[in-house]
């Protein structure tokens, strides 16, 4: 990549990282070679290209099984990470929503406070499973608690919808 600006190369390397690719060295990301993966690596060696960078696409390459697993375990170890952080901000949903279940008269906005929250919780889960190539193990602690912020969610529009007043006809 030019040196100069710098906002491509930081460019780049948001677009890679947001991918889920594993830097080798400067300059040298992998992903797995899958038909999504090899689209993506064309698309991002196209903007390097036309920024006036160089990018050098190995396709179809097979890897020592060590090191193939030591590239998975780096990966995987970033998505521990991502899943750690969404499950921090999980469990503050939860503890946000039981708070205003138990403390408040609730209304619509809150409802909808509430909604939005757990689905920008959603949308942040799907783009870590984007890049969760080799499957990192709190993929699945991750899910478990997006089905209690699903519950918890369903109660609070429950409690929600009795102190509105409304009944069925």
């Amino acid at each position: 990549m030019p040196s100069d600006p710098s906002r491509l190369r930081a460019a780049i390397w948001r677009d890679l990282k947001k991918v889920g690719a594993v830097y080798l060295r400067d300059g040298v990301a992998v992903l797995p070679d899958r038909g999504e993966t090899r689209d993506t690596f064309r698309a991002i060696a196209e903007k390097i290209t036309s920024v006036g960078g160089q990018a050098t696409l190995v396709e179809g390459t097979t890897l020592a099984p060590e090191r193939e697993a030591a590239l998975a375990a780096q990966a995987n170890a970033a998505r521990e990470e991502e899943y750690a952080e969404v499950e921090r901000e999980a469990e503050r949903f939860l503890e946000h929503a039981q708070r205003e279940r138990e403390h408040r008269e609730l209304t619509f906005a809150e409802l909808e406070e509430i909604e939005a929250d757990l689905g920008k919780l959603k949308r942040w889960v799907g783009q870590i499973r984007d890049r969760d190539h080799f499957g990192a193990p709190a993929a699945g602690r991750t899910d478990e608690l997006m089905v209690q912020c699903d519950a918890a969610l369903a109660s609070f529009i429950e409690v929600a919808y009795m102190h509105s007043g409304e009944t069925d006809g």
